[in-house]
């Protein structure tokens, strides 16, 4: 396997889900469904007595996209006596076009072996540029043309939200800043939660997401237990907006280091 396939499969694999959070890229159909409102000023689909899934996520998406931001994800899993097993930080920077953004990836964990994943990414539309570690070795760093969505395709983290929406029942807490607060403690469905590939069986689900006037989730806070292996495990998720309409994308000097590569070497 080339160094850029390589680099295209770690990146699929880390930014994609497998050893994160799930993302499915699945063709989605959604039904229109009437957005609730009290008049109060609720964000889109939100309201008193309901929450639709599908008008959250799509509102915070299509908001995004027309600015720029800065979204950070951080997931840690414990086990039972709070020990951490696998801890991973994501940040990325987006431009208000969402064909420009740059991130960088860390993940490292105590379960079976001690590993470390480093990744640094930066795409404008046109060309993908990575620099990834091996485990032994000097960091490699690579660029190849752009191919179906890059390597983040959901940079929003829409499926994310829409499958909390989806698997928890959601309802309004508090009303602070224009927005509104939602809290949720009860699957109803969770086979539509996205979680990591190597948990199952989520349950004593907690999740929190403060939405702001517009719609954009400015930050959720999501945990459940679930099993691994013969294992019960403790995960979490944090993701935060912040920067809307100040983020910078800075193009990395180590892009113009990187090495063309084919995928079909």
């Amino acid at each position: 396997m080339t160094r850029a396939v390589a680099a295209v499969v770690t990146l699929a694999l880390v930014l994609a889900g497998c050893s994160g959070f799930v993302q499915q890229d699945s063709p989605e159909t959604v039904t229109p469904a009437a957005v609730p409102t009290d008049g109060a000023g609720y964000p889109p689909g939100v309201s008193d007595g309901a929450v639709v899934p599908s008008t959250l996520a799509s509102t915070h998406a299509r908001t995004l996209a027309t600015t720029n931001y800065t979204l950070v994800t951080r997931q840690r899993v414990t086990d039972r006596n709070g020990t951490v097993l696998r801890r991973s930080n994501h940040t990325r920077y987006v431009a208000a076009n969402n064909g420009t953004y740059a991130g960088h990836f860390r993940q490292n964990g105590t379960e079976l072996n001690v590993f470390t994943t480093r990744i640094d990414y930066w795409t404008n539309g046109s060309i993908v540029a990575a620099q990834y570690d091996e485990r032994a070795g000097r960091p490699h760093r690579v660029k190849w043309t752009v191919r179906n969505d890059g390597p983040v395709s959901d940079l929003s983290e829409r499926r994310t939200i829409l499958g909390i929406g989806e698997a928890v029942d959601l309802s309004v807490a508090d009303r602070v800043d224009g927005g509104v607060v939602l809290v949720g403690t009860r699957f109803t469905n969770p086979d539509r939660l996205v979680t990591p590939l190597f948990v199952s069986d989520p349950r004593n689900v907690s999740v929190r997401l403060r939405v702001s006037h517009d719609g954009t989730v400015e930050a959720l806070r999501l945990a459940f237990d679930a099993e691994r292996s013969d294992q019960r495990v403790r995960v979490r998720q944090d993701i935060r907006v912040t920067d809307v309409g100040s983020t910078t994308v800075v193009k990395p000097e180590w892009v113009a280091n990187t090495t063309q590569r084919s995928l079909r070497q």
